[in-house]
């Protein structure tokens, strides 16, 4: 589909006003980010997809507009504009891929890290052993839920609805428990920053 005949500086002026411009704009950018959601998302869900594409443009459309002034100028304003809606979309996606799974399973069975080789097998099976009970024994149960949850892969947003709280609140609870899985590795005379390091975004 061939993008409406705008500058990038004239999407850009069009979206950051509130009258008839902007209106249009983004009904102009509304089949611009549908077809690269439709592509996006068509061939991951199963059933659904129109209803879910229709959703995510509306929020792409607010995405795009509330952070145009982070443009840099770098490709096609519509280019970059269809990156934030499939970023937006993937995001939905993962969210989704963990919609139905209880909280109480990843608990019941934390996680392991991978294998790196068959000479640390022991070891890391020791060092998996001693996290494991780690977090059973020195965590708050809101913490190791937390942490157990992001371990086994499951996106901060998610974690954060499962838990009835936001973002911000779920960083500090992680770090909380890593800083108590950190003084009891320490007390251990054990160095655990290889092991509790998966709570980036």
């Amino acid at each position: 589909m061939p993008s409406p005949d705008r500058t990038n500086d004239e999407w850009l002026a069009d979206l950051a006003g509130d009258g008839p411009e902007l209106t249009a704009a983004l009904e102009d950018l509304r089949p611009v980010l549908h077809q690269a959601l439709r592509v996006t998302v068509g061939p991951r869900v199963d059933r659904g997809a129109d209803a879910l594409v229709d959703d995510l443009v509306q929020d792409a459309l607010l995405q795009v507009r509330d952070r145009a002034d982070q443009f840099r100028g770098d490709a096609r304003f519509t280019t970059w504009a269809q990156r934030v809606a499939v970023n937006l979309a993937f995001s939905e996606l993962r969210r989704k891929r963990w919609e139905d799974v209880p909280l109480d399973v990843l608990v019941a069975d934390p996680p392991q890290a991978p294998e790196p080789g068959a000479d640390a097998v022991m070891e890391q099976a020791q060092a998996v052993g001693l996290v494991r009970q780690l977090i059973r024994d020195e965590l708050t149960e809101r913490q190791s839920t937390a942490l157990q949850a992001v371990l086994a892969g499951m996106p901060m947003d998610e974690v954060a609805r499962r838990l009835d709280t936001n973002r911000n609140a779920l960083y500090k609870l992680l770090h909380d428990a890593r800083l108590r899985l950190r003084r009891a590795f320490e007390d251990r005379g054990l160095g655990p920053d290889d092991l509790l390091d998966p709570t980036d975004p």
